[in-house]
């Protein structure tokens, strides 16, 4: 009885945090072009501070050159990484549906997550469009789908190492007399 209360809770915060991500993926997107490039061009500007050699030696141009060139990628990474951890928590969800959690890992736990993550990246994508400045892509609905894939293959593994995890130290208990 315990662990199904357990897993009760479990399920319910897993699901009020998928919900509270897909928000931030929604407040996101309904930032304008002005506020989206902003805020990702600080974060660049701060990640290449951190991470290029003498970053704040160089030259203003030679710094905008290297930002202009990284940004494109560094927003699509963005949209990868926000949907890597959609992915991984609609995985979670699946995963802790009540019908699901006695059940061996099954194919509904790849593709619904996949199928929902698609659904969300398709109606974000018509939000943008309606954003100043935004634009829907085709394109960035499957760079999502690609980070929420990533997300579930991670969540995928983690649940098949455990498993095998506990079989092993399963074997190894040595029998009470």
């Amino acid at each position: 009885m315990g662990k199904i209360i357990t897993r009760r809770r479990a399920l319910i915060l897993c699901i009020v945090l998928t919900v509270l991500w897909m928000c931030v993926i929604f407040l996101f997107s309904a930032k304008d072009s002005t506020e989206s490039a902003d805020m990702s061009g600080t974060l660049l500007r701060r990640l290449l501070a951190v991470f290029v050699p003498h970053w704040e030696e160089r030259s203003a141009d030679t710094q905008q050159q290297i930002m202009d060139q990284l940004h494109t990628v560094f927003r699509k990474l963005g949209h990868f990484s926000e949907y890597a951890l959609l992915g991984c928590l609609l995985s979670a969800d699946v995963r802790l549906w009540p019908q699901n959690s006695r059940l061996p890992l099954r194919k509904t736990e790849l593709w619904l997550p996949a199928l929902l993550s698609f659904l969300y990246a398709g109606s974000d994508e018509l939000h943008q469009a309606f954003v100043p400045g935004r634009s829907c892509e085709l394109r960035d609905v499957f760079i999502d789908l690609s980070g929420a894939c990533t997300g579930i293959a991670v969540l995928w593994l983690a649940v098949m190492i455990r498993r095998r995890l506990r079989l092993r130290r399963a074997k190894k208990v040595p029998p009470a007399d």
